[in-house]
């Protein structure tokens, strides 16, 4: 069998997540836990105050930790998990942005999180899922590699050009320095000829 048409298994020994990856692991899960942790303390003590909206409260800090989980993952499983969280994310964050938008705004969906897009909490829920699928179409492999393969194929066409160049002045001076020593082994031949010059001289009258 040709050694070239097996595939050698490749343990990935790197870790979860690098640079800002680990920053915004931390800030999804601090995030989500500022939010699942009150909601959930307000809904065990009142379950009887506008429960519809803190258990939403708490489904969506939930949320946001395996949002966090999923990009300190980064693999293809975990990303389609992450997508499906910020899709739901971000339609709540429009939906209840939308129904809170007027002024005064429903008192039942006044103490959600997404109240007034995220005004409690500093514009991060409306923020935070933008950021989030930026980061996650920059890192995905798939773009990664294709973008290091169409890097690998410039270099290698600028590679091959520029030693087609050098080639050629190569050549060029190769060519050069041959027809000038041609030039100077005549110039010399023609001056230390004897025989032509006995000639020149037995023709002169």
């Amino acid at each position: 069998m040709d050694e070239r048409s097996t595939v050698r298994p490749v343990q990935d020994t790197r870790r979860p997540a690098y640079g800002w990856g680990r920053i915004l692991v931390g800030v999804f899960a601090v995030f989500g836990a500022s939010v699942l942790i009150p909601s959930l303390t307000t809904l065990l003590r009142s379950p009887h105050e506008d429960p519809a909206v803190w258990s939403l409260n708490v489904l969506w800090g939930g949320l946001y930790i395996l949002l966090a989980v999923c990009v300190a993952h980064n693999g293809r499983r975990m990303r389609n998990i992450g997508w499906m969280c910020l899709g739901a994310l971000a339609t709540m964050a429009v939906l209840i942005g939308v129904l809170t938008f007027p002024t005064p705004s429903p008192a039942d969906l006044s103490v959600s999180v997404w109240a007034h897009w995220g005004r409690s909490r500093w514009y991060l829920p409306a923020i935070l899922p933008v950021v989030a699928a930026a980061w996650m179409w920059m890192s995905d492999p798939r773009r990664i590699v294709a973008n290091a393969e169409r890097i690998t194929e410039l270099s290698d066409t600028l590679t091959e050009s520029f030693t087609e160049k050098a080639r050629a002045v190569q050549e060029s001076r190769g060519l050069k320095s041959l027809r000038s020593s041609e030039t100077e082994a005549s110039e010399t031949s023609s001056q230390t000829d004897p025989t032509g010059s006995a000639a020149e001289q037995g023709g002169r009258p």
